[in-house]
């Protein structure tokens, strides 16, 4: 995506919001990251084929950012993609959080 692209992407993405974007530092966006695929394997799941080769361009967050949550409400919830089984993500929550202690949103 070229600078120009991007620079049309952000407004349109996030006028389906209430709230204008928040501006973060690296470090932030490294924990976010980081945190995120360190919550999905607490969950059972594993990222993308892909995220390994993009890993090392992510660097390393400072140890001292606070605590990032990830979830709602206490509980993993999970948004299916297009390239996702239903079935193995359910038995995965299943197995890993117990019934009913997730959010699941499936793609139709």
């Amino acid at each position: 995506m070229g600078s120009g692209s991007l620079t049309a992407y952000v407004p349109r993405y996030y006028s389906a919001f209430d709230h204008p974007p928040l501006s973060i530092g690296v470090e932030q966006a490294q924990g976010i990251a980081h945190g995120a695929v360190a919550y999905a394997r607490s969950q059972g799941f594993e990222p993308a084929a892909g995220f390994a080769d993009a890993a090392v361009h992510l660097g390393t967050p400072p140890g001292d950012l606070p605590a990032i949550g990830f979830g709602r409400d206490g509980k993993p919830f999970y948004f299916g993609g297009p390239y996702d089984d239903p079935r193995m993500v359910v038995r995965t929550l299943e197995r890993t959080c117990g019934p009913g202690n997730y959010y699941y949103v499936a793609q139709l």
